[in-house]
């Protein structure tokens, strides 16, 4: 706490309930912060930085992710842009390194999730979770979905992605328990 480690002691007397952590920080940060963090380690809690809004604050950097991808269907619903249905999009027009780089992530989540399961190892999830959220910020700073320059069809393929990307981002934040909010 501000910058420095505070060491807890039961015997000392030493110590934070989670009732305390949960009130100042809320359930998202709590829960994600320990589950970045295998059962196995000891556990830390930076109390400053995750209360941050920065980047560095692992909780606001994945939501706001989520966020970001709802905001870019807001601006498409606000210009009249719909998504056409996934059989008639080529996706192979997704050839950036950060498109790329958002597929391949979304394609670890099911070996993720089942390793995760089976060596009781929430904090693979959570790894996961950040990894693809710094994809999608990847993603959103290198590649417009529409306007000027972009080609409808590249529109089409590129909402396709973040569309796949949300699905993830919700499904790995669901087994996570944490929310996922569409605005922040």
């Amino acid at each position: 706490k501000d910058g420095r480690p505070v060491r807890f002691s039961k015997r000392t007397g030493n110590f934070v309930e989670l009732a305390d952590v949960l009130n100042d920080v809320g359930p998202d940060a709590a829960r994600l912060t320990y589950l970045l963090q295998s059962v196995d380690s000891t556990q830390t809690f930076d109390f400053d930085l995750v209360t941050s809004q920065a980047n560095d604050n692992p909780v606001f950097y994945v939501q706001m992710a989520y966020a970001r991808i709802q905001s870019i269907f807001r601006v498409a619903a606000e210009r009249g842009v719909e998504r056409s249905p996934v059989a008639g999009v080529d996706l192979s027009l997704l050839t950036h390194e950060r498109e790329l780089d958002v597929l391949r992530v979304l394609s670890e989540l099911p070996d993720t999730v089942v390793v995760a399961a089976n060596d009781r190892a929430p904090h693979r999830i959570a790894t996961w979770v950040r990894e693809l959220a710094g994809t999608v910020h990847g993603f959103y700073h290198d590649c417009y979905v529409m306007g000027d320059g972009v080609a409808p069809e590249l529109t089409q393929a590129r909402l396709q992605l973040v569309e796949a990307a949300a699905v993830g981002l919700a499904i790995g934040l669901d087994l996570l328990g944490v929310s996922a909010p569409e605005q922040m």
